[in-house]
């Protein structure tokens, strides 16, 4: 007898689903076989809430993860749901537990990340008048989906349309304000509200129409100056695979956002690197030259276009998104291809294939020698041994110690910028950016690395970042959730401190607003539980990292860099990091 295809065993157990009775049992028996079902293998919380329910799942190979904050615990949640493509609950008190969970769901919201969200209705009986914990937070804001369940008889409903919401379309995270009277409660719950399609993301996969699909195939033909530009949304796809053979096929050269890295493998001939604000100079400039932009997946928005100054508005452009709304939400000129990217590329493909190869040598070509010329101009930063390590060095000694199927995780400002333009990475899910919220990188490591225990995770963090959620730490050490965090010790928040001289050059005690005492990261990691090391030297960093990697244990590698180093950002004084007039307290130079 021949055993059954993934797609038939999928079929076979929605055929399961369908025919399935109501079940009686309580509510947090509910709620621990809606986990179960999920597939989702960590929930984050914080006490006191839902207590029942994860007592419930004391006997299933799920990770409740006790954290130290409710923000860390959204940012854990986003970092699972992220590196599984599964969403995963994060669970909080009401009140100021619900306030700081409200922080750590604005980077999801803006990274497009499923997650459920879940804290408690108070009953306006309970609590009677100025109570601390009746402080009523609106999570609509930074969620798809909000709704109250107050009724036990409906409880698979509201939990099976917040899956629905968060996974389908544009995902986006979900809140349920519950009533912890419910968990004790009895009803017969359908559990076809439960349907396994929404228990992962993209759960659908819509096409785009395809008379427009022609017609990108031909403009992208035409074009003289055609780049694509790949975000996030190509790697929430999984269309690296697709993304290259179009580009090889049109010989079109090809750029990633930061979130989009992995759209493409950092060392194909076609693959330029990073733009927009945070970028390499040299990809940019391809950009401002094009006449035409292919954008697949993601908003592309304020920080991919540098403030719509890459390209200039009205610069013909074609943008494959799954939300309708989203095409020429920021251009007009826009050829809108709604629809899945990684769908949508093949039926590109379809199209394209009969026809012969592009013809864009000459322009390839020039973007090519581009990319040569930056990386010359950079060779000193990257290679040149410097002590203080230089960032740059870093990064590319980094990558080369790790295993190739390693995910970084990055904060944001100059780390993330660090880490997307000098870390050449395979075509894949292997790189996590935050869209904002400095200190994110470390927590959300931690939900990968629970997410994926088999791969090696890296958080690549600055002192600034780590210091937000050092707690958490520990939370990684008692759950043996063993991620390496590599920390780029400058005793500063370097991006204001380079923008403070170089706004106030004579004023004094500039320090004062943006430096820290020197601290020993690794000291602390010992302290902790965790495995530490400290590498001042650059020749050091390989086989600290691959010790750390092989720790069997959190481990911590504390780096300390050159605080002067000043990342490729657009818009700092300068037009990026080399040629800005940038000076640090007993380093005055120009970079």
């Amino acid at each position: 007898m021949r055993s059954m295809t993934a797609e038939q065993k999928d079929s076979s157990a929605g055929e399961r689903e369908a025919g399935e009775s109501p079940r009686r049992m309580k509510g947090q028996q509910f709620l621990a076989e809606l986990v179960r079902r999920s597939g989702t293998k960590a929930v984050f919380f914080v006490p006191t809430f839902l207590y029942p329910t994860l007592v419930e799942l004391a006997e299933d190979p799920v990770k409740r993860v006790l954290c130290h904050s409710e923000k860390a615990a959204g940012y854990m949640a986003d970092g699972y749901a992220q590196a599984s493509g599964t969403p995963t609950i994060v669970i909080a008190q009401g009140g100021p537990g619900a306030t700081n969970l409200y922080a750590g769901l604005v980077d999801a919201w803006q990274s497009h990340t499923p997650l459920l969200a879940v804290t408690p209705v108070l009953s306006s009986s309970r609590y009677q008048g100025n109570s601390y914990q009746e402080a009523y937070v609106d999570f609509r804001p930074v969620t798809k989906y909000d709704a109250e369940v107050r009724s036990i008889d409906r409880m698979a409903e509201f939990f099976g349309k917040a899956y629905r919401e968060m996974t389908t379309g544009a995902p986006r995270p979900v809140h349920l304000y519950l009533d912890g009277a419910l968990e004790a409660a009895e009803s017969e719950f359908d559990f076809r509200y439960l349907d396994q399609r929404f228990f992962s993301y993209p759960a659908f996969r819509p096409r785009a129409d395809d008379d427009l699909v022609e017609q990108a195939v031909r403009e992208l033909r035409r074009a003289e100056r055609p780049v694509m530009v790949c975000g996030r949304g190509t790697v929430v796809s999984g269309a690296w695979e697709e993304v290259t053979a179009l580009a090889e096929h049109l010989a079109i050269p090809v750029t990633t956002t930061l979130g989009g890295k992995g759209g493409i493998d950092d060392r194909h001939p076609l693959a330029l690197g990073v733009t927009g604000s945070y970028r390499r100079p040299s990809t940019d400039q391809a950009i401002t030259e094009a006449d035409l932009v292919f954008y697949v997946g993601g908003h592309h928005g304020g920080a991919t276009t540098n403030m719509r100054q890459m390209p200039k508005p009205g610069v013909r452009a074609i943008h494959i998104d799954i939300n309708p709304a989203q095409p020429g939400a920021n251009y007009p000129n826009v050829l809108p291809l709604v629809g899945d990217a990684r769908t949508v590329l093949r039926q590109m493909l379809e199209v394209a294939r009969p026809g012969k190869r592009g013809a864009h040598s000459v322009w390839v070509a020039k973007a090519q020698k581009g990319l040569r010329e930056w990386r010359e101009s950079e060779h000193e930063h990257m290679y040149g041994n410097a002590i203080p390590i230089r960032p740059e060095q870093l990064a590319i000694e980094l990558v080369k110690a790790c295993p190739e199927n390693t995910l970084y995780v990055t904060d944001t400002g100059y780390v993330g910028t660090w880490a997307g333009v000098f870390m050449d990475l395979p075509a894949g899910k292997n790189f996590l950016h935050c869209e904002g919220s400095l200190g994110w990188a470390f927590p959300a490591a931690i939900g990968a690395k629970a997410a994926v225990p088999e791969r090696p995770v890296v958080a690549f963090t600055g002192d600034g970042g780590f210091f937000y959620h050092l707690t958490e730490l520990e939370t990684a050490v008692r759950n043996r959730i063993n991620l390496v965090t590599v920390v780029l010790n400058n005793q500063a928040m370097a991006f204001q401190t380079h923008l403070l001289r170089t706004l106030w050059p004579a004023s004094r005690d500039l320090d004062k607003l943006s430096e820290f005492k020197g601290t020993n990261f690794a000291n602390i990691a010992r302290e902790m539980g965790a495995w530490g090391v400290r590498v001042t030297d650059p020749k050091d960093i390989g086989k600290a990292v691959r010790d750390a990697v092989d720790a069997d244990m959190p481990a911590v590698v504390d780096v300390v860099i050159d605080q002067a180093a000043v990342a490729p950002v657009a818009f700092m004084a300068g037009q990026g990091s080399r040629g800005g007039a940038f000076t640090v307290p007993g380093k005055e130079k120009r970079l």
